[in-house]
């Protein structure tokens, strides 16, 4: 029989902390917003006011498909910068400038709440993905745009604080031997003192196949046998597996003292995750590919997943991202979002996870060394004794490559 979640979630590093969190009606479950969410309440509700100002002009800008960027200038010469999705980001600037920027152009910015559910609600015959995806460019420019209106970073503007917030090394791969995987991380553990890592297990969208037969059965005791057993040890499955063949696996986590398994079925089914959940004792964590904020609702009142796991980049930005962190908050669930590569999305993580109440104990931090990411902005995140400090400056707190940004294909919309 499953032990008691609370009695779990008071003991395990996902354990809620006490930090501020939004509260946004459009989403709001039946249960009360917790206290802990009032300070974030508050520092929201300063924010939903005219500034006085119209978005003039949307730009964007796209290099190799992977990333693109967002800048919004208003009126009055105040800008903001944001990204859009990572992958495919030349088709998402094209949704942006066809199907978005109509809608934003002529608009206050203190009107970041209503343009997001604006945005969503006039492009609905063409849910859900690249709409998201473009949406997050224009959120996340807002939200730069109001931060350095204030003369405050994003963070601040929630009702918190910059600071370094723990962070879990992910490892992406699954072409890596165990023995080599177990290796490099227990050298990330003392050269950068990570005290959590995120592995792949079985194979993406596999039908309950491994990435080679064994591989899933090696790597788990190899790498919790190199980090040791003070270090948390997560795992993600891709929606590789059945409910019959994911419960026997995280059999396997719980033996090796796993603190997360994520997406073990394929994420569009969660009555099956929710029948593994219900026979683990290792929490469950899913969530990164859902973008509809309906499906978010039931997922949690379903209780199909322990952990949430929204994507600031995938569910269209920080403001909808803090809409799902509620819903969770109201349940009593824990967030920890998905943020796999060192695009901003992990930069965005880190400002919205330092002013939530449900907070995990860690945001993801990809350890891969992804060209494409290299050099986007400054300063560049990096890991120390196991944390990565939030920038203090206003806004996101960092200035994008302006030799990439002369390199990318632009395009612009303008209020005519």
């Amino acid at each position: 029989m499953k032990r008691n979640r609370r009695e779990f979630f008071r003991t395990s590093a996902l354990g809620l902390s006490l930090a501020p969190l939004a509260a946004t009606t459009s989403v709001a479950d039946d249960k009360p917003v917790p206290k802990e969410s009032e300070a974030l309440t508050k520092a929201l509700a300063a924010l939903r006011k005219k500034t006085g100002q119209k978005i003039a002009r949307i730009e964007t800008f796209v290099r190799d498909t992977n990333v693109g960027f967002v800048r919004i200038r208003t009126d009055d010469g105040s800008e903001g910068v944001g990204q859009l999705s990572p992958f495919d980001a030349d088709i998402t600037a094209t949704i942006l400038h066809r199907k978005l920027a109509p809608l934003v152009l002529g608009a206050d910015p203190g009107d970041f709440e209503a343009l997001s559910v604006t945005c969503i609600e006039k492009n609905y015959k063409f849910p859900w993905t690249f709409v998201c995806r473009a949406l997050t460019g224009v959120d996340t420019a807002l939200w730069d745009l109001l931060g350095k209106r204030e003369k405050k970073s994003v963070c601040e503007l929630l009702g918190a604080k910059p600071r370094p917030i723990t962070v879990y090394g992910s490892s992406m791969s699954r072409e890596i031997k165990p023995a080599d995987e177990a290796k490099r991380l227990a050298k990330l553990r003392d050269e950068k003192g990570f005290t959590a890592f995120k592995i792949r297990i079985g194979k993406v969208t596999g039908h309950d196949e491994d990435q080679w037969p064994g591989r899933t059965d090696e790597i788990v005791p190899a790498v919790r046998k190199a980090i040791g057993d003070k270090v948390k040890l997560l795992v993600d499955a891709n929606s590789c597996y059945t409910p019959k063949k994911a419960i026997q696996v995280g059999k396997l986590l719980e033996e090796n003292n796993c603190c997360h398994f994520e997406e073990p079925c394929p994420y569009w089914e969660l009555e099956w995750t929710a029948e593994v959940t219900a026979a683990l004792r290792v929490p469950v964590a899913g969530g990164e590919q859902d973008n509809d904020l309906t499906q978010w609702r039931r997922m949690i009142r379903m209780k199909a997943v322990d952990v949430v796991q929204p994507d600031v980049c995938y569910v269209g930005g920080l403001t909808r991202a803090l809409q799902v962190s509620e819903m969770a908050a109201r349940a009593g669930m824990p967030c920890v979002p998905h943020s796999a590569n060192l695009s901003m999305v992990t930069l965005f993580t880190l400002h919205m996870m330092a002013a939530i109440p449900n907070a995990g104990d860690y945001v993801e931090f990809s350890i891969e060394d992804a060209g494409w990411t290299k050099d986007l902005y400054a300063p560049a995140l990096e890991v120390r004794d196991g944390k990565a400090s939030i920038p203090a400056g206003p806004g996101w707190g960092v200035e994008v490559n302006k030799a990439w940004l002369e390199k990318a294909t632009r395009q612009v919309s303008e209020k005519k």
